[in-house]
Formats: C-alpha cells, structure tokens, sequence
C-alpha cells in the first residue's frame, strides 16, 4: 500500500516541529539556550551521508575506491555529529549548566529532529523504478 507523498510530508513536518518545539521548551523554561545549539548538530547531522551520497551517485566507477571512502567519510562525520549531539546535553548536565529536564528535553528533541531528517531522505530519496514495488 502506498502512502501520498503529502501524507508523509505533514506527518514529518508535524514531527519535526514537535522536536523543535521540544528544544524551545529547553531553552525558554529553563533560561539556558543551549540546546538550540545541540539542535543544529542534530539538525545537521545527516548531512555528510546526503553529501557522500551524492558524490557516490555523481561517479559510479567501478574501479575507484575513492568513491567508497567519501562515502564512509561521510558515515563517519554524521555518526560522529551524532553522537556528539547526544552527549553534549549530557555533558552540560554533568557540569551543571542544564537541569534534568532540560537534558531529557534536548535529547528527545533532537531525537525527533535526526529521526525526521533521516526518515524524509529515505523516503524521498528512494528509487522509483523499482519494478515490485506494490
């Protein structure tokens, strides 16, 4: 069954602003605006596998391997922005710069922004010529 392209665009919109509203929540009620920082890692951080992905798309040879380590680049710099995003509430946590709340709302908010970017590149970014495609 297929699902309407503007169907799966409201719903990720909805979810994406629903962690940005998250991360808003962070800063404003607790007057630390930090996490809107740590939103932009989450919000950026699948960009290097788009980029690699593209690179990988735009010179399909074979015999180069350089097309294979751009790619890997690319996973890497996004699991590392990642990563990077989780522990950063964390961090300021520990060092008492955020409150508990604050943390747990700037994880689950970003979260829901990298859950959204990766899930809108999977679905828009898919081929359409495949054959069995019910």
């Amino acid at each position: 069954m297929k699902i309407n392209p503007l169907t799966k665009i409201i719903s990720l919109a909805t979810v994406l602003a629903a962690g940005f509203l998250l991360i808003v929540l962070a800063g404003a009620i607790y007057g630390n605006w930090s996490p809107v920082a740590i939103a932009l890692v989450f919000a950026f951080a699948h960009l290097p596998i788009a980029i690699s992905n593209q690179l990988n798309v735009n010179f399909d040879d074979f015999l180069n391997e350089s097309t294979a380590y751009a790619l890997d680049f690319g996973k890497f710099l996004s699991a590392f922005l990642f990563v990077s995003g989780v522990a950063l509430p964390i961090l300021l946590f520990h060092s008492h710069i955020l409150q508990f709340p604050a943390m747990i709302l700037t994880l689950s908010g970003g979260i829901l922004i990298y859950g959204t970017v990766f899930t809108f590149t999977e679905f828009f970014d898919a081929r359409e010529d495949d054959v069995f495609d019910v």
